[in-house]
Order: structure tokens, then C-alpha cells, then sequence
């Protein structure tokens, strides 16, 4: 029985090093690239936290997170132009991690110096966004792009991003006491430089491709693909509260009698549950169509909003959080996906980072009025009112083939199951 237990663990042995023998390079070097991106990031999501222990208000925290998205919109689609004139995503890439992690390492340096009345950190946070907003749309355009041009499946990449999230995060949570939440934006700095490294040693296959000029590249045509537009606009009113939820979180661990020492431990398992739905995006897209999926997920974000008003303690804002991370997981499965299937083949990073570039808009609305309403009726009312607006924009996206459908004279992607790349 020994002997034959001992082969069977040698064959599972063996059998999982051939499996993982036949897994692409490219594979393994670009969701290394997820997970070094998103472990980096995960350091920057301290900002409301720094804030707040400064003693900001809401309104004030949501003021300056509107102000970090109008730069936003200016700077995604900037990137992504640029991007897409030079048919380089990763050059492009390069310069904007340095730079944001550059600025974002000046910010607690500048926070007590005065320049005309102001802190010289609050002009460094926005100034920063120039260059720090983009990049999360720019990896999306470049990994999607690669997964679909190579054949892989875009989830089994994506959920080291995940990973990478969940790991930065549970450590910082575990030497927050000790740390100080200003050492996040350093760490955030130096966490960048091995993803620098890897991307530069990433082999651009655009190099060889000629530069557009801004003329060839006629912009105007992803503003004709009604589908593109309309999804453009379900952003907006998605994203407006859905951004939210993670920005005035730690007002809602107050509310909820949860230290803000743990804000690292609850970011990181949301994120841990995105890897089974995004292990599993392969299979959910050979059955569903990626809008069907998408408005799973807005159904989720929904529950969560109204949960918020009946829990208590730790374990049960955890809970909650798990819908939170399944609806992520799915959404981020299936939205950069979307919007690679509706934009023309030169154009799919501006395409990329105008998506991204509504989201700041959606945080701008989100962030202002989020503030004033949250201080205005308190942080649970304020949850429910996100979880109205999300069932609305579900709502609108449903509505939105049936019109698509009938401006363009093509069939909707609603029922349109896609493959699993």
C-alpha cells in the first residue's frame, strides 16, 4: 500500500510538472507582470486612510478624489493615444509606472509643506494622477491584447493579479500598527522597480510596426460603435457608486465598530475571492455572454450595497465583502474583454483607456457627491442609495442592445457567447 501510495504521488508529481512544462513563456511572464502591478498598487489604496488620519472630513477626502479622476480623464486617453500612435503599449508603460511611482513617493514628504496657504502633498496627489491613473488601463490593453493575439486565457493571468493584491495587502494590514500608514506611499515606490524590470525585459512585438499619424488614426470611429458608446455610459453609472464602496470604506469600518488597521486585511480577501471567479471565466464564458456576466456582477454590487445596513463587527463586513469580490472578479474577467471586442484592431488601447478615462468620471461625480451625502445622511443610508443607482445603470445596459441593435443593424452582443481567451 506504501509503495503504491508513494507512485501515485509521484505520477500526480510528474504529471503537474509536464502540466506546467506546457504553459507559453509569454504566459508566465505577463501574469507576472499582474502580479507585480497589483502588488505594488494595493500600497497606493492608503490615500483616504492618510487623509483621514489627518483629520479630513468626507466631503474634503471626496473633494480630492474628485480632483485626482478629472485628471484622470485628461490623462487615460492621452496615454492611450500616445499608445497607440507609437503601436507600443509597454513603452508607454514604462514611462508612467516610474512617474507614478516617483510622485506618489513625494506625497507624505510634501504634506506639511505650505505653498500659497495649500500643502504642497495636495498638489502633488493630483499632479501625480497624470501619470498613475492611466496605468491600470494601459495593463489591461497590453495583457488583453496579448492574450487574445496568443490564445490564452485572459482569466488565468489576470487572477495573479489578485493574488499579488491579496498578498500586499494582508502585509501591510499586519504591520500597520508599527508601520505608519505614510510609509505606505514609500513602499508603494520601491514596489514598482522589480515591475519596471519585468516589463522592460518583455519582448514589444510592436516595435516593428509603423507610427500612426493622429489622421490614420481616426479616433472618431469608436464613438460610431453604438455598443462601445452605450457601455461607455453604463460605466459612468456603474462606476459612479461602485468606486465609492471603496473609496469611503473606512468611514463604514468606523460605522461598523471595525479598526482601520484591518482596511489592508478586508481589500486583500475581497481580493482573494476574485481568483476562483476569475479561474473559472473560461467556462462561464463558453456558457454566458460577457454583458450577461457583467450584469451578474452589477446584481451583486447591489445585494452588498443594501447588506451594508444591518451588519456589525468584523465577521460580518467580511461576509458582505465576499459579494463584493465576486462581483469583482467577474467584472474585471469580462469588461477589459468588451471593450478589446468592440474596438478596431488599432485603436484597442485608446478604446482601453477612454474606458478608463469615464471611470475618472464616474469618480468625480462619485467622489463629490459621495462626501456630502455620506456627511449629509450618514454612511449606511449612503450605501443604499449606491445600491438604487447600480440596479439603475444595470438597468439602462439591459435596455441599451435593443437600441444598439436597432441604430446599428447588427445583432446585439447580448446573446453572443464569446470564447475563452
Amino acid at each position: 500500500m506504501g509503495e503504491r501510495k508513494g507512485s501515485g504521488s509521484a505520477q500526480w508529481l510528474r504529471t503537474l510538472r509536464r502540466n506546467l512544462a506546457e504553459i507559453p513563456a509569454d504566459h508566465w511572464r505577463f501574469s507576472g507582470v499582474e502580479f507585480l502591478y497589483w502588488f505594488a498598487w494595493a500600497a497606493s489604496g492608503y490615500l483616504t486612510v492618510f487623509l483621514q488620519s489627518r483629520g479630513m472630513s468626507a466631503s474634503e477626502v471626496g473633494l480630492i478624489g474628485a480632483l485626482n479622476s478629472a485628471v484622470g480623464i485628461v490623462a487615460a486617453p492621452f496615454w492611450g493615444m500616445v499608445s497607440d500612435r507609437l503601436r507600443s503599449v509597454r513603452k508607454v508603460l514604462l514611462l508612467v509606472i516610474a512617474l507614478s511611482g516617483l510622485t506618489w513617493s513625494l506625497t507624505p514628504l510634501t504634506a506639511d509643506v505650505p505653498v500659497f496657504g495649500l500643502s504642497l502633498g495636495l498638489i502633488v496627489i493630483p499632479f501625480g494622477s497624470f501619470f498613475r491613473v492611466p496605468t491600470g488601463s494601459l495593463v489591461d490593453s497590453w495583457v488583453v491584447q496579448n492574450a487574445n493575439r496568443q490564445r490564452f486565457n485572459y482569466g488565468s493571468i489576470r487572477l495573479w493579479g489578485s493574488i499579488g493584491y491579496a498578498v500586499m495587502n494582508m502585509s501591510l494590514s499586519a504591520m500597520m500598527p508599527w508601520l505608519g500608514v505614510e510609509n505606505t506611499f514609500y513602499i508603494f515606490g520601491v514596489s514598482v522597480l522589480p515591475l519596471l524590470g519585468l516589463c522592460y525585459w518583455i519582448k514589444d512585438d510592436a516595435v516593428k510596426l509603423k507610427t500612426l499619424s493622429l489622421r490614420q488614426m481616426q479616433v472618431g470611429r469608436l464613438f460610431r460603435e453604438y455598443y462601445f458608446v452605450f457601455y461607455l455610459l453604463f460605466s459612468v453609472m456603474l462606476n459612479m457608486p461602485v468606486n465609492t464602496i471603496f473609496t469611503f470604506l473606512p468611514y463604514l469600518m468606523e460605522e461598523t465598530q471595525v479598526s482601520t488597521d484591518l482596511f489592508g486585511v478586508i481589500m486583500g480577501y475581497k481580493a482573494l475571492l476574485e481568483i476562483p471567479v476569475l479561474l473559472l471565466m473560461a467556462r462561464l464564458r463558453r456558457r454566458y455572454s460577457l454583458p450577461k456576466l457583467m450584469l451578474a456582477a452589477a446584481g451583486l454590487y447591489v445585494v452588498e450595497c443594501l447588506c451594508y445596513s444591518f451588519i456589525n463587527g468584523l465577521w460580518p463586513l467580511l461576509a458582505v465583502q465576499t459579494l463584493h469580490g465576486l462581483a469583482g472578479g467577474m467584472f474585471i474577467g469580462c469588461s477589459s474583454n468588451y471593450v478589446y471586442s468592440l474596438a478596431p484592431d488599432h485603436l484597442k488601447a485608446t478604446a482601453q483607456t477612454l474606458a478608463g478615462s469615464v471611470s475618472s468620471l464616474a469618480d468625480i461625480i462619485g467622489n463629490l457627491l459621495g462626501g456630502y451625502l455620506l456627511d449629509a445622511m450618514g454612511v449606511r443610508s449612503f450605501y443604499t442609495v449606491c445600491g438604487g443607482l447600480i440596479l439603475g445603470a444595470a438597468l439602462f445596459f439591459l435596455a441599451s442592445f435593443a437600441l444598439g441593435a436597432r441604430l446599428s443593424g447588427r445583432p446585439s452582443p447580448l446573446h453572443a457567447k464569446g470564447p475563452a481567451a
